[in-house]
């Protein structure tokens, strides 16, 4: 039988608050956890079990709010963050690969005064962000928007970006997010797509199916609203969070309160961590292991089907909620006995527990209308041989990732077929001199 181990009255009488209240056993090999007890002024309350979780939460909550403000805490403010040495250096590598440009090289002319000037006019708040080059793209068919800055705010968007946004934005990304970070890119997300998978076939089988997510127009819909409040949560210095602010409020956007242009740096870092809250509900709280997302394409794996519908639903509403817009045309649950697509790749979860991937066929397809227009150019005397070597030097270097050595013996063959049994090489044609 239990029986309490009161400690003396005058300890509870002065000074109270919560002490461990032990508990004793009768034998002396059984062993029971110490509750705690809350004492104000001589009374005593035990704390229930739902009681304590939530203290252990607030107390979690107080550890992760000290985390936040020694982090931007060491960035040492925007006097720091902003120096005139960190500014100059990011100056010089916005001219990298662009220095061909008038722009560029004037303002590589004046890095030294300009670098002080801008620094200045950051200082006392007074920077104006030029206006963006607007042009558009088409990428298979799709055409996207691109606003290109000024190189004088590029220096401003990659000085807030390495010193401010990644520091403070990267330690609440989950690891399975896999675009924008240095050390992961696209193929990083298909081998841990991949690892994920067979970590499940380990435990359920093919049990289960996967949820296929897709964000609809993710960086022009994006809500202002959400960004400025991510930018109160980490950003606590006034100067800091106001220009984080400020390249937000002056991004060109049709719509009042949304969107962020593609081709700025800081909106690339924005969007990538705008979803963190939701990723680490479903990492931490939801519990599940096999889930991941490539910038708007997110993934989730469970065993069981009925399971993995409620959580998609949850998911789609708490997405909706933060004011991001869902395409549920594309949004779909697939079997893990059925291949799936996933950023372009199908995946094939196969009876031995091997992952198999195959690249686009699309792409394969575009492969092979190219080497044929590359034929036509070179029989016009308007492109070399070593042209087309690099191109098909490309494609090999891209389908060997993937499981597809019969779609990339084919291409060979293709090749060497119409290029008159000439094997494109680009080390043998790369000394082969250009037509004007």
């Amino acid at each position: 039988m239990f029986h309490l181990l009161m400690p003396s009255h005058e300890r509870f009488l002065h000074g109270g608050g919560r002490v461990p209240y032990p508990i004793s056993c009768v034998r002396a090999t059984q062993i029971v956890r110490h509750p705690t007890i809350i004492c104000t002024k001589g009374e005593y309350h035990i704390m229930t079990s739902k009681e304590r979780r939530e203290a252990r939460y607030h107390r979690r909550q107080a550890r992760r709010l000290e985390n936040k403000r020694a982090r931007c805490e060491s960035l040492g403010g925007l006097k720091k963050a902003f120096s005139y040495r960190k500014m100059f250096f990011h100056g010089k590598k916005c001219c990298n690969s662009v220095g061909w440009k008038q722009s560029t090289q004037n303002f590589g002319l004046h890095l030294f005064s300009g670098t002080a000037r801008r620094r200045k006019d950051i200082l006392k708040g007074r920077y104006k962000f030029k206006k963006c080059s607007h042009f558009t793209l088409t990428e298979r068919g799709k055409i996207r928007p691109i606003d290109a800055p000024h190189v004088t705010d590029r220096q401003i968007h990659k000085t807030l970006c390495n010193e401010v946004l990644i520091p403070l934005y990267s330690p609440s990304m989950i690891y399975d997010n896999g675009a924008s970070q240095r050390g992961k890119g696209l193929h990083w997300a298909y081998r841990r797509l991949e690892e994920q998978l067979r970590w499940h076939f380990r435990r359920y089988g093919r049990q289960g199916g996967v949820f296929l997510l897709d964000l609809k127009g993710f960086f022009p819909n994006a809500p202002h609203a959400a960004l400025y409040q991510r930018h109160q949560q980490l950003i606590f210095d006034p100067g800091l969070r106001a220009l984080a602010d400020s390249v937000v409020a002056s991004s060109p956007c049709p719509t009042p309160g949304r969107g962020m242009p593609l081709g700025v740096e800081p909106s690339q870092q924005e969007m990538v961590a705008l979803p963190s809250s939701i990723d680490n509900w479903i990492k931490c709280q939801a519990g599940v292991h096999v889930a991941g997302h490539y910038m708007d394409d997110y993934y989730i794996a469970l065993p069981d089907i009925e399971e993995l519908k409620k959580l998609a639903r949850e998911v789609v509403r708490r997405f909706e909620a933060m004011g991001i817009r869902v395409n549920k045309r594309k949004c779909k649950i697939i079997p893990l006995t059925k291949p799936f697509r996933f950023c372009k790749v199908r995946f094939t979860l196969t009876e031995s527990g091997a992952v198999k991937r195959n690249g686009c066929r699309d792409g394969m397809k575009r492969s092979r209308r190219k080497l044929k227009f590359f034929q036509r150019e070179v029989a016009a005397g308007r492109r070399t041989l070593a042209d087309a070597a690099e191109y098909a030097q490309s494609q090999r270097g891209y389908y060997r990732s993937f499981d597809d050595h019969g779609r990339l013996l084919r291409l060979e063959r293709l090749a060497y077929a119409i290029f008159g049994g000439v094997k494109l090489c680009s080390k043998s044609l790369k000394t082969e001199p250009k037509s004007a």
